[in-house]
């Protein structure tokens, strides 16, 4: 559908079109103009005696007019924050009464929702207060906030950083196969010409950022190989990965291996994992019907993943998660069931249950009509968590991206004492994390998560062996106060990739 839309406040447009994505999937937006435009979006305000008086008029394919106010007050940021938030709630009433939807998770567009509760508590309010404030600014669904307390109960229950504690990342962003699903920075790996140099400049920088933790007298609590598919080197290469990475394996409480392309693994590979300290592995079967695994380019088969599982047990990984999605496109939900009765019958420690997010980079676009509808991936990831917490799992980390199928979440469940810390660390920016690899985020977080710094790697593999020097400089300087300055809550899908 074709969207226009006119406001006092150009600068909040694209947080604008992000309410009208959660009402109307796949919008073409007309930023600035109504010509040509289905659904035409105006929104007009007035101030007056420290008051700001908001309309949100809608015309054409949905006709309605919403009106709120509020009163002008706190610091010139403050009151930028919530104006921007009262013309998101305008447009996002009319919205809802246009269309009778009743989107679970009401106006939130933020990726880490349970940082919000976490703020309001920072604030000196207890968690279910501070949940209800949340919920009645964002018109949050009773089953979604009681979601986020039982995620922040789990989280107060975990140990808690240290000071001089930090997270790290190492990537490896190849992949046999691109997922038509997959909007993350990633190559296919191919022959694998490039592989071996890329190893080599990673282990430079690994040795670099050792070095940079000691002077700076730091040292990892956790440690997460991502990708891509770390697996996809071969064994000599993995091996001397793990061999560089080794320093901060020993120094870590968790470390965890992103093993999740079944047609990647090896006995030979999951030995070399097992025997370099690592304590946790994912082997991802996203489902459990072969028809759909071709239909999304996973190019693994359903009995891969079943032989992967078992090869880990057998070598003595006693930690393994499994990831799974919602809402893939031929599915129903009594397929989803399937999947997940599959999954659980082999007893993983943890499951991190995904909704479909339609990317404009992927290629899930092809599938139209065939991706299920909202309220069926809603069943799919209540099930789910029925499920899980009939096997002992508890929700302990959240986050959300755009375009999700159902305006829905991505939730790891896990038994008590399995929970992924890095996950949590990074989601909620509890840690600094030192990031390696191309397309890696590093992020210096100071006075209590109130200010953060970030220092991207160059994402092209071939540019960033060029420029590995450079950063190792740019992870220097975010200990000098230089570097990108983000806020909390601002979306930053790049860096989802690094979650299972």
């Amino acid at each position: 559908m074709k969207v226009g839309l006119l406001s006092p406040m150009p600068g909040f447009h694209k947080e604008l079109f992000d309410i009208v994505d959660i009402f109307i999937p796949q919008v073409d937006r007309r930023d600035g103009s109504l010509e040509g435009a289905d659904l035409r979006v105006i929104i007009s305000q007035s101030e007056e005696n420290s008051v700001r008086r908001c309309q949100a008029e809608l015309s054409g394919a949905l006709n309605i007019t919403s009106r709120n106010e509020t009163t002008i007050t706190g610091n010139a940021l403050l009151v930028r924050r919530l104006h921007k938030r009262q013309l998101k709630t305008v447009l996002f009433d009319a919205l809802t009464k246009a269309t009778g939807k009743q989107p679970p998770w009401g106006s939130l567009t933020g990726i880490r929702p349970a940082r919000l509760v976490l703020d309001a508590m920072g604030e000196g309010l207890p968690l279910d207060e501070a949940a209800s404030l949340i919920q009645n600014t964002f018109q949050i669904t009773d089953a979604k906030i009681s979601l986020l307390k039982d995620i922040i109960r789990v989280q107060q229950g975990l140990p808690q950083l240290s000071d001089k504690q930090i997270a790290c990342y190492i990537g490896i962003p190849f992949c046999s196969s691109r997922c038509r699903y997959c909007s993350f920075i990633s190559t296919v790996a191919g022959k694998g010409s490039l592989l071996t140099d890329y190893v080599q400049a990673l282990k430079q920088e690994i040795a670099g950022t050792i070095a940079l933790m000691k002077d700076k007298g730091l040292t990892a609590r956790s440690v997460y190989l991502g990708g891509g598919t770390p697996t996809v080197l071969d064994e000599d290469l993995l091996a001397q990965v793990l061999e560089a990475a080794r320093p901060l394996f020993q120094q870590a409480d968790e470390v965890t291996v992103e093993a999740g392309r079944p047609d990647s693994i090896t006995k030979e590979k999951l030995q070399l994992i097992h025997a370099a300290g690592v304590h946790r592995i994912s082997v991802n079967p996203q489902t459990m019907h072969d028809k759909t695994l071709e239909l999304v380019g996973r190019r693994h088969s359903v009995q891969q993943t079943l032989d992967a599982y078992q090869l880990a047990r057998e070598v003595g990984i006693n930690n393994i998660n499994m990831d799974l999605i919602a809402g893939l496109p031929g599915e129903s939900l009594a397929m989803f069931d399937h999947t997940l009765n599959e999954v659980l019958k082999l007893e993983p420690e943890a499951v991190t249950v995904h909704t479909l997010s339609v990317k404009r980079s992927s290629d899930m676009h092809r599938f139209g009509d065939a991706l299920p509808e909202g309220r069926v991936a809603e069943d799919m990831v209540v099930l789910a968590r029925e499920a899980v917490s009939a096997q002992g799992m508890q929700p302990y980390y959240i986050y959300r991206q755009k375009h999700m199928t159902g305006n829905l979440e991505n939730v790891g469940y896990a038994l008590p004492g399995k929970a992924c810390l890095y996950n949590i660390d990074m989601m909620e920016d509890k840690a600094t994390v030192m990031a390696m690899g191309a397309g890696a985020i590093s992020k210096y977080i100071h006075s209590g998560g109130k200010h953060i710094l970030r220092a991207p790697n160059v994402k092209d593999a071939a540019h960033y062996m060029e420029r590995v020097d450079e950063m190792l400089d740019r992870k220097k300087a975010l200990f000098e106060g230089k570097g990108r300055g983000v806020k909390p809550q601002q979306d930053l899908d790049e860096e989802l990739q690094d979650l299972d």
